[in-house]
């Protein structure tokens, strides 16, 4: 649900975009961005609801902090919760919890935190950032003890959710031009590719708002930073308003238990 809710929340981990059976040649990555712009704004909070098959099924928000200092970096606090709502929530109860503090030279992580609660069982997990690798600390209801994997991106910008949505909306492409951001989700790694399609009206809770579109894809990947080749591709499209702002509009993605959306219900600067 993170992903729905902060890349903008598409596509790199829990149950972001959708696993469209598009196969799994996913080329040489492009090149990231190579000028670094915040993509966040001090202050500002936002609320999503999410929509299965058009039927109520989640509700997402993010608040941004204001800068600080972490460790002599000057640094910017992101919090998002997920959660199920409506008929869904009563079907399961499930929320997803997450913390990231950022390096605001960089806009990359330096530190995560996360908890996810699926019904009686939850999972908590930790992420230190440094330089190109990832340390994830990740225990679940039973386990005596937490337990650690180490990701290393080979030189690569290493980002979380949060990190990674501030990327899209810091970057200011050209029609057709694609961009690669390498993504840790819970345990895993994600390889996310992202289009820019253009730009186009849309109704939204702010009124009809000019947008920016992107197609993405995104492949589970490998510690090695290769393409997991026995899963399929998951898909999704993305809707920035067109201003300064880039407020995250509108995210869908198709699954194989039907569309969903994620629709931005309230901005505050």
């Amino acid at each position: 649900m993170r992903l729905l809710a902060t890349l903008v929340l598409a596509a790199a981990a829990g149950c972001a975009g959708a696993e469209a059976m598009t196969g799994t040649s996913a080329g040489p990555a492009a090149a990231p961005p190579t000028r670094h712009e915040l993509g966040l704004n001090p202050g500002e909070a936002m609320a999503f609801e999410v929509r299965l098959a058009g039927v109520l099924a989640g509700e997402a928000q993010l608040a941004v902090g204001e800068i600080g200092e972490v460790d002599g970096k000057k640094a910017i606090v992101v919090r998002s919760h997920a959660a199920t709502a409506g008929a869904a929530a009563l079907i399961k109860k499930i929320s997803d919890d997450a913390t990231t503090t950022i390096d605001l030279e960089s806009g990359r992580p330096l530190t995560l935190e996360t908890l996810v609660i699926h019904g009686d069982k939850q999972i908590s997990a930790t992420a230190t950032f440094k330089g190109s690798t990832a340390v994830v600390k990740y225990q679940r209801t039973g386990d005596p003890i937490a337990k650690a994997v180490t990701l290393d991106f080979r030189g690569a910008p290493v980002h979380d959710a949060h990190t990674a949505m501030a990327q899209l909306r810091g970057w200011k492409g050209k029609k057709g031009e694609t961009r690669t951001v390498y993504v840790v989700g819970g345990r895993r790694l994600w390889r996310i590719d992202l289009t820019y399609a253009g730009e186009e009206s849309i109704g939204s809770a702010l009124g009809n708002r000019r947008a920016v579109v992107f197609d993405g894809k995104s492949y589970r990947a490998r510690n090695d930073m290769t393409i997991d080749g026995t899963k399929p591709a998951r898909t999704f499209k993305v809707w920035l308003s067109d201003d300064a702002d880039r407020v995250p509009l509108k995210v869908t993605a198709a699954t194989e238990l039907g569309d969903i959306s994620m629709d931005l219900l309230d901005y505050q600067r």
